[in-house]
C-alpha cells in the first residue's frame, strides 16, 4: 500500500512537471486522478506496472515527491532551495559510499548494516542531529521518517538503505543538484552584467540641463 502510494506520488509529480503549460485545475484534476488510477490494484493500477520495470521506491522519494507537487501547484517552494540542496547532497553522499561498496569495489559489504545494525542506526542519527544543529531540518525529517518507516516494516524490504535510498532518486538527485549549479552561475552572470552596466551608466557625464547655455 505505501509503496504504491509513493509510486502514484512520484508519477504525480512526473505529469506535474511534464504539463507545466497546461491550466492548473487542468493539470491538479488530471494529477488527482493519476494516482487514483495509479493506486488500484494490480494488473489495472499503474503504480504495479511502474513498480515492476524500476522496483519499489525509497521513503525519501516519496517526500519529495509531495514537496515537488506542492510547489507544480502553489508555485511556490513548500522546502526552501536551500534545504532541498542540502537533501540531495545528503543523498549523493550516501549514493557515493552505498553503490560502489555494494557492487564490489571493497570487500566491506554495506547493505548488511541496514538489516538493523545500531551502529549504522547511531550514525544516521548523529547526522540528523548535526543537520538540525546547523538549521538543515530537511535531512532531519528524511533520516527519520525513514527509519520510522523502517521500525514499523512499512515497505516490503527489511533493509534500511531501501527506505533512504533508490537508484532513480540518486539520478534525481545527481540531476538536480548539476541543475542547481548551472541556475546559480548564471544568476551571478545575470548579477555582474548588471552590475557592469550601471557602473558604466554612473560613469557616463550627466548631460547639460536644456536652457543652461546663454
Amino acid at each position: 500500500m505505501i509503496s504504491s502510494l509513493i509510486c502514484a506520488l512520484v508519477l504525480a509529480a512526473i505529469w506535474l512537471r511534464l504539463s507545466a503549460r497546461l491550466p492548473l485545475p487542468v493539470r491538479g484534476g488530471l494529477a488527482a486522478a493519476l494516482v487514483v488510477w495509479a493506486m488500484l490494484p494490480f494488473p489495472v493500477g499503474l503504480a504495479g506496472w511502474a513498480m515492476s520495470y524500476l522496483s519499489h521506491l525509497s521513503i525519501t522519494s516519496g517526500l519529495l515527491a509531495l514537496a515537488a507537487i506542492q510547489h507544480r501547484l502553489r508555485g511556490r517552494y513548500w522546502l526552501p532551495v536551500g534545504q532541498l540542496r542540502a537533501v540531495c547532497l545528503m543523498l549523493v553522499a550516501l549514493a557515493l559510499f552505498f553503490y560502489p561498496m555494494s557492487l564490489g569495489s571493497s570487500y566491506a559489504d554495506p547493505y548488511a548494516l541496514g538489516f538493523g545494525d545500531i551502529l549504522f542506526s547511531s550514525v544516521l542519527l548523529l547526522i540528523g542531529l548535526f543537520a538540525w544543529m546547523n538549521r538543515a531540518y530537511a535531512p532531519c525529517v528524511v533520516l527519520i521518517a525513514a527509519q520510522g518507516a523502517f521500525y514499523f516494516n512499512l515497505l516490503h524490504s527489511d533493509n534500511l538503505w531501501d527506505y533512504l535510498i533508490d537508484p532513480w532518486l540518486v539520478f534525481w538527485a545527481t540531476g538536480w543538484l548539476v541543475r542547481d549549479r548551472l541556475v546559480v552561475r548564471r544568476d551571478v552572470r545575470a548579477v555582474s552584467r548588471q552590475a557592469l552596466a550601471t557602473a558604466d551608466d554612473a560613469s557616463q557625464p550627466a548631460s547639460e540641463p536644456a536652457g543652461s547655455r546663454s
